[in-house]
């Protein structure tokens, strides 16, 4: 097992540990959490909770992420197409990952979904028209960071969106451009941000907690 994949478990193991602790530390809970992989669900575990997006168990590429978010009503109306994972236009980007294949792809319109964490087409189906419905859009946080072939006009496409809350993370200087965009201390080989190192709760110089009940 990869360093990653020893931190993601260790790290899951403290986010169950200490969830109950976690949520009295927040004010609803009932919020949605948009996210461009699988850091919101990891957020609603944090605090025990049941997951209230259709966003959770994948990731989408950054710029169809921010297509997506774009005109999220618009997106979320249509119907999820399942393909070939070959088939996909960011083949020749993934086809290197040893995973890459083994989990459902799926068109939504003119963007693609990889669900990295189903076993099955019908698996990511029924629980995304599911998490649809959960959508509370009184109390909506979107969630981007720096992975999957994002670049600076992604980062200047998310801060354009006139969203009241929104929250970013990076490994690069260049990218901390607004209040909500944060600097995560990693090690200077990383590229982007590693999952395992996005926060949750309090911690690494962001306040999660406070960010929830702000909204």
């Amino acid at each position: 097992m990869s360093i990653e994949g020893i931190r993601l478990r260790l790290l899951r193991l403290r986010r169950v540990y200490l969830s109950k602790w976690r949520r009295k530390k927040i004010n609803k809970e009932k919020f949605t959490i948009i996210s461009n992989n699988c850091w919101g669900g990891e957020t609603y575990e944090a605090y025990g909770l049941i997951k209230q997006s259709p966003t959770i168990g994948l990731f989408f590429m950054a710029s169809d992420y921010i297509k997506f978010i774009s005109r999220i009503k618009e997106y979320l109306s249509k119907e999820l197409i399942f393909i070939d994972p070959k088939e996909s236009v960011f083949f020749d980007q993934l086809k290197d990952d040893k995973s890459y294949g083994t989990y459902p792809v799926a068109k939504l319109g003119d963007i693609e979904i990889f669900f990295m964490h189903y076993d099955s087409p019908e698996s990511a189906l029924k629980k995304w028209n599911r998490r649809v419905k959960r959508i509370d859009w009184n109390h909506v946080l979107y969630k981007f960071n720096d992975q999957n072939g994002c670049t600076e006009k992604d980062i200047d496409d998310f801060i354009s969106l006139p969203y009241k809350s929104k929250i970013c993370f990076t490994v690069k200087d260049e990218y901390v451009k607004q209040s909500y965009i944060y600097k995560i201390k990693a090690p200077r080989s990383h590229e982007f941000i590693r999952a395992s190192y996005e926060p949750f709760g309090k911690e690494k110089g962001v306040d999660i907690n406070q960010i929830i009940n702000c909204l």
